[in-house]
């Protein structure tokens, strides 16, 4: 966990207040947050982020800790990327397990996507193994009792992990909980909209099968269950079953118990037709906890003491332990919400050093613009419209409007973005016959982002 890079970072995303940088991977950034608390939130915001609302009864966090992951920059221009991504923000909604965090917000047609779940505090598994140890039989059960639960939740929603590793395993103060799934839909190479090609390779190599080596897209179950026997043997060994990539022949059965030697074994063989599934699994672990004479229970507590014996649960930044974001934060945002900002960025319009990034194509745009103000999109787009020049007017200037800015004859508020060129007056005034009976405004584009994605939901289901 690092502090964030004040001049690089973001300090808000959603309605979420960044804390702490957790970490980047090859598709997303992951940092730890803090939902900020707003009064009177519209619903088009709330629908447009997809919040949803923790279900704990009467105690909970009134300011819960989540790891807000976005979209890593320079994939953004990448269609399939987003479209990746937005599959991940639906698997991990689509999966409800102890075992796996919940969402609770998205957005993953913002111009910069993101999503936050609940945040797990905890080392992972690959970090405890390394700092201290392989695990003895009764934890290592428990882990996997875990892991089962976890696999059979996300596999009955019709879903794959298809990357099952120590590193995407946390030990939280629950037990084992499994991030990084949803990275494909059993289903999807009957879709025509399929992100997976036959021949792509998605995965860590020392934890997949051969198969999954081979061609990602025409997996099965029994690879994420080949997967969870690699992730035992590493709990064992502090090694995977094979240095670089899986292999024919079994692997060195060095440092695994005899307890687990008839389990692994089954489960970390070429063909997927030779290995259990998840009940065949979890009836052999719990075997392995009775010739232990250990209960579930017990070999729980164990994994937990572990864990908490090992001192290597992350050490919260001291301002995420305050019960309410950042004053200033919760301030800009309020304001943002009162006013009915767009909820891709509310929190931008008085200041664009607020997000720490400053878009410096659209300044360089607006300079080029200045420069040639006669020619055809010459408008200078300036943070405040410049007052005429003085001259004999030839009528009264009209009153400022209300809507203009924060009362009669206070001029607008200023904006961090660029103004459109204005538009030219009518020549005539409208006939009182031909003027339309009422006005009605633009609809929040919050509003227009989420009917424009139920458009494109339904346009493609032939059911309706």
């Amino acid at each position: 966990m690092k502090p964030l890079d004040i001049d690089a970072d973001r300090r808000v995303v959603g309605p979420f207040e960044l804390l702490a940088r957790l970490g980047a991977g090859g598709m997303g950034v992951a940092c730890l947050a803090r939902r900020i608390p707003l009064e009177g939130l519209p619903d088009e915001m709330a629908a447009a982020y997809r919040l949803v609302e923790s279900d704990d009864d009467g105690e909970a966090d009134p300011a819960p800790l989540v790891v807000v992951k976005m979209i890593q920059p320079h994939l953004l221009d990448e269609p399939q990327a987003r479209e990746r991504f937005a599959r991940e923000v639906d698997a991990i909604r689509a999966v409800v397990s102890d075992r796996v965090p919940a969402l609770r917000a998205a957005d993953p047609e913002a111009a910069e996507p993101w999503f936050a779940m609940d945040y797990v505090a905890g080392p992972s598994l690959h970090t405890l193994v390394k700092e201290s140890g392989p695990l003895d039989v009764g934890p290592c059960a428990a882990l996997g009792l875990a892991l089962v639960d976890a696999l059979r939740a996300i596999h009955g929603t019709g879903l794959l992990h298809r990357d099952l590793k120590p590193s995407n395993v946390v030990l939280g103060p629950d037990g084992p909980v499994v991030l990084d799934f949803g990275l494909a839909v059993l289903t999807e190479r009957r879709s025509s909209q399929a992100l997976t090609r036959t021949g792509d390779r998605m995965g860590t190599r020392p934890y997949m099968p051969v198969e999954q080596l081979r061609d990602t897209k025409h997996v099965e179950a029994p690879a994420d269950v080949y997967a969870l026997g690699a992730t035992l043997f590493f709990a064992l060994t502090g090694r995977p079953p094979y240095p670089l990539m899986p292999l024919m022949s079994p692997p060195k059965w060095d440092g695994v118990g005899v307890a687990f030697l008839p389990l692994l074994a089954q489960v970390l063989v070429p063909g997927p037709s030779q290995r259990p599934d998840l009940d065949g699994v979890q009836e052999s672990l719990f075997t392995l906890l009775a010739d232990a004479g250990l209960t579930f229970e017990a070999a729980t507590e164990q994994l937990l003491a572990r864990v908490a014996a090992s001192g290597l649960t992350p050490q919260l930044p001291p301002h995420a332990l305050a019960d309410h974001a950042d004053p200033a934060v919760q301030e800009r945002a309020q304001k943002a919400v009162d006013e009915g900002a767009a909820p891709d960025a509310p929190w931008a319009e008085d200041d664009p050093g607020f997000y720490g990034l400053v878009d410096t194509d659209e300044i360089e745009r607006a300079a080029d613009a200045a420069d040639r103000p006669g020619e055809p999109g010459g408008y200078t787009p300036t943070l405040v419209d410049p007052e005429p020049a003085p001259g004999p007017p030839e009528s009264p200037p009209p009153a400022p409007q209300d809507d203009a800015g924060d009362g009669p004859g206070i001029p607008p508020v200023p904006t961090s973005y660029p103004l459109p060129a204005p538009r030219p007056q009518a020549q005539d005034a409208a006939e009182p016959e031909t003027a339309p009976m009422s006005t009605s405004r633009t609809p929040p584009r919050a509003a227009q982002r989420v009917a424009s994605r139920l458009r494109e939901r339904y346009a493609h289901r032939g059911d309706l």
